[in-house]
């Protein structure tokens, strides 16, 4: 083959490189703000239904007026009824393993071989991590998910924001809920709840949607109940939903059970 023949090979080669890596990503399908509030509830319910599992790694930090603490985790969840959380401290320590079905609670301590086991109510997971959640809640709040509008509320007001996410506010028994909606990955980036006399309950949001994927998933979440003085929040580094996970834990034989 002569020196031509070389040259033109290499410089398609290098354009075919050029034309792969300046290749747009994939990006999220744009939404005129124009949808009636049930069509935009609607299709966050569809976008929450679409996730099955998750799985993924990343830092989590509960904060409450008895202190703060922080480590890095690797969490995986089947939904509606199991999520498995394996625990690290500093230098990647394995400090503990998690396990939380709708029948058991499962807090395996690394390091005093001790596993607290109680049912998944309010009154375990406030024992064990100073949170006042139900287990539902905490399987939405790894997966960005909120509590959704119930039959006795009623629309308040309705509007598309400068920053062009829906916001719902809704009228309810104990006082109002606050919605901002992304009204192109459909995600509940912010919920507020409040009480009748207009103060805050609780405050969540969510952020760093990931739009590569089919559907999208926020990496950034955060739930602070002001009246308590106590949050959470989960920052993903890597995440992905609706591959195969294996969600099961069993405690080592050695370990001291104790019932809560």
């Amino acid at each position: 083959m002569s020196r031509w023949w070389w040259s033109a090979l290499s410089a398609l080669i290098v354009m075919l490189i050029a034309v792969e890596g300046c290749a747009p990503a994939k990006k999220l399908v744009r939404h005129e703000r124009t949808l009636s509030a049930d069509k935009v509830l609607m299709l966050v319910r569809e976008r929450n239904e679409k996730v099955t599992t998750l799985k993924g790694d990343g830092s989590i930090t509960i904060e409450s007026p008895e202190g703060s603490n922080n480590g890095s985790f690797d969490a995986m969840l089947k939904k509606p009824d199991s999520l498995c959380v394996e625990l690290n401290g500093p230098f990647g320590i394995h400090v503990g393993s998690l396990f939380l079905s709708r029948e058991q609670f499962i807090f395996y301590n690394r390091f005093e071989n001790t596993a607290v086991v109680g049912k998944p109510d309010g009154k375990t997971l406030r024992s064990m991590f100073k949170l006042k959640m139900q287990f539902d809640e905490v399987i939405d709040a790894f997966t960005g998910e909120f509590p959704t509008v119930s039959k006795s509320d009623s629309l308040e007001r309705f509007s598309v924001n400068d920053e062009g996410f829906y916001v719902l506010i809704y009228h309810t028994a104990d006082g109002k809920k606050e919605y901002r909606i992304d009204g192109d990955a459909f995600i509940v980036t912010s919920y507020r709840v409040f009480d009748r006399e207009g103060k805050a309950v609780v405050n969540a949001s969510a952020g760093n949607v990931d739009e590569g994927d089919a559907i999208p998933v926020p990496r950034f979440l955060r739930i602070i109940f002001p009246r308590e003085h106590r949050s959470v929040t989960i920052a993903y580094d890597d995440v992905a939903v609706n591959e195969a996970v294996e969600c099961s834990f069993s405690i080592p034989k050695q370990a001291e059970i104790i019932q809560q």
